[in-house]
């Protein structure tokens, strides 16, 4: 969590004219971006898994089956290298946001244009606060349209502190 003093600061360079950061990096901190081998969706997203277990105190197999009961539905791969995994789940304490760079393309995500994904963005949230999920999805969502985020965050490797200031679009 920001400190106040850290929180004031924003808020003063948000009254100065400075851009408003996107909603989601409130909840990412630089330790909660992963670099993975992206061997394979299963592997990547175990790895989510195991990391959002150590940032929240939902049980790991809450998570996976959250995580898999979604992806069965339809797959969180939106194209252009990207994946959204994404899960609601009654009583989670509070929005988790974690990024995933793999080093290697991930052939067998089958993403919406059937190419493979260099990154996953995985997000989730209570479901009883429906608003707050969709605006945490637009955020993210907003944020990684912008010309040359993706690009900029592959190219950066497994600098996780440039990766989040590009995240955080400073």
């Amino acid at each position: 969590m920001l400190s106040s003093n850290n929180k004031i600061l924003r808020h003063h360079k948000r009254m100065k004219g400075y851009p408003m950061k996107p909603e989601f990096i409130n909840y990412l901190q630089p330790d909660s971006i992963l670099i993975v081998d992206g061997e394979s969706k299963k592997k990547v997203l175990e790895e989510i898994i195991a990391h959002a277990c150590t940032r929240c105190t939902m049980d790991e197999d809450q998570i996976r089956e959250a995580i898999w009961k979604r992806e069965r539905m339809m797959t969180t791969g939106v194209g252009k290298g990207l994946a959204l995994p994404h899960i609601r789940i009654n009583g989670f304490p509070s929005p988790l946001v974690i990024v995933a760079v793999c080093r290697t393309p991930v052939t067998d995500y089958k993403s919406l244009d059937n190419e493979p994904i260099s990154l996953a963005v995985f997000f989730a949230a209570d479901e009883r606060d429906p608003e707050a999920y969709l605006k945490l999805l637009g955020s993210i969502s907003s944020r990684l349209k912008e010309d040359g985020t993706i690009a900029s965050i592959l190219a950066a490797g497994d600098d996780k502190e440039k990766i989040y200031s590009i995240l955080a679009g400073e």
